[in-house]
């Protein structure tokens, strides 16, 4: 359990309404965070019920509804509770963020998955075990074939993308970095942290010893397994000097600096964990910080999907859309794009719910973008799978990290 105290102080007054992406995709009262809160907070009803399992599943832990609430109430911790304490409100089994804290697991089965025949999938029955089956394989057809991860050979990708930073200057001296890549960054998308790396590879230092953010076992509520994690990664920092710790994933920053919340206040780990929370900056601060402009898509037509951990957790939220204006100009198109639907795992639990966020999001997007760019690693799987299932009148709409805008290739 979070070492937090959960207090029901919603007022229902309904702020939350226009921020969740699931009560907008649904338009259904229970779906709301102040109806979960309600259900949350009621006695004497039955948690075992089909309705309520579905309903508090339903949450992506976005952040939004706190970020507006005026008076404080949390249904996020709340949820995370639950999950904790109920397995059935789990999307997954804790058990299975065990994949997460383990690089050799991880690659195992991602080399399993590229040996799968996908089109065998589609006999899958449509029960709920079968259903995440099936929609972890049409992940894995539109995200694959996959990569050498980059945490297996950094050098390997450093270098392939080094030749490609010529054309890059800094504004002045950079200061030390520790580079913290995240699980899917390392697995899914090694040539993201490719190119990061090349970028500031002169002032950047890599833990090899490091491991998942523990983001997805928080989310969870499984928050012994998410401390192991965060306890890894401390252990595997505390090796190395740096200024900043620097990250290409929005969601991770996020989650790092939620690190001090899962100690006591004053031990020993909280004051580690909260080293690191003040140093972490996410990608798109450092490139604005150090780097003079400069435009690797020239005349192609760009807009910027703003991560819901971005937008609620990241002080410096701006920053991804002030870079992106001074480095594209008017092939910039700053559209209001929020959630991808993808929330982690959520996408895959609930692939119906996931594409109806998606088209909520693509609906605001200019008609002659060709380009869609973001800071999360989860939200360009999201982003990926949705673009993939989506027959946009015949539109080829690519979807990239920032630091492709500034390394193609």
């Amino acid at each position: 359990m979070e070492l937090k105290t959960l207090d029901d102080k919603c007022v229902r007054c309904g702020a939350c309404l226009g921020v969740c992406p699931v009560y907008k995709a649904t338009l259904n009262e229970r779906f709301s965070p102040r109806g979960k809160d309600h259900l949350l907070l009621a006695t004497g009803l039955n948690k075992n019920r089909h309705l309520f399992i579905e309903t508090i599943k339903a949450c992506l832990q976005c952040g939004a509804c706190s970020a507006v609430c005026t008076s404080g109430a949390d249904v996020c911790s709340l949820i995370r509770k639950e999950r904790g304490l109920h397995s059935s409100f789990r999307i997954v089994p804790h058990p299975v963020y065990t994949i997460f804290s383990s690089q050799g697991l991880s690659r195992f089965i991602l080399r399993a998955t590229d040996l799968i025949p996908f089109h065998e999938s589609a006999g899958l029955s449509s029960s709920a075990s079968r259903g995440m089956i099936k929609a972890c394989l049409g992940a894995a057809r539109i995200l694959g074939p996959f990569h050498k991860p980059f945490l297996t050979a950094p050098n390997q990708w450093t270098g392939r993308y080094g030749v490609k930073t010529g054309h890059l200057s800094y504004k002045g001296p950079l200061p030390k970095m520790a580079f913290f890549v995240g699980c899917s960054q390392n697995l899914l998308f090694p040539q993201v942290a490719g190119k990061i790396s090349a970028i500031f590879k002169d002032a950047m230092v890599l833990p090899p010893e490091q491991i998942c953010c523990g983001l997805p076992a928080f989310s969870a509520g499984d928050q012994d397994r998410a401390r192991k994690v965060i306890k890894q990664n401390l252990e595997a920092f505390e090796k190395v000097e740096f200024d900043f710790l620097l990250t290409g994933c929005a969601s991770c920053a996020s989650m790092i600096k939620k690190w001090p919340t899962l100690f006591p206040q004053g031990s020993i780990l909280w004051r580690k964990s909260s080293i690191m929370a003040e140093k972490v900056m996410e990608f798109s601060q450092a490139a604005y910080e150090f780097l003079e402009p400069v435009n690797g898509l020239p005349g192609r037509v760009v807009s910027f999907q703003m991560p819901c951990h971005h937008r609620y957790d990241l002080a410096r939220g701006d920053d991804p859309k002030r870079l992106l204006a001074q480095n594209l100009g008017r092939y910039f198109h700053e559209n209001d794009l929020g959630c991808c639907g993808q929330g982690g795992l959520f996408g895959l639990s609930r692939p119906d719910l996931a594409d109806k966020i998606f088209k909520n999001t693509i609906s605001q997007l200019d008609s002659d973008v060709e380009v869609i760019v973001t800071t999360c690693s989860g939200c360009l799987i999201g982003l990926r799978i949705g673009i993939g299932h989506l027959d946009h009148m015949g539109r080829r709409i690519a979807i990239s990290h920032l630091v492709d805008t500034m390394v193609p290739g």
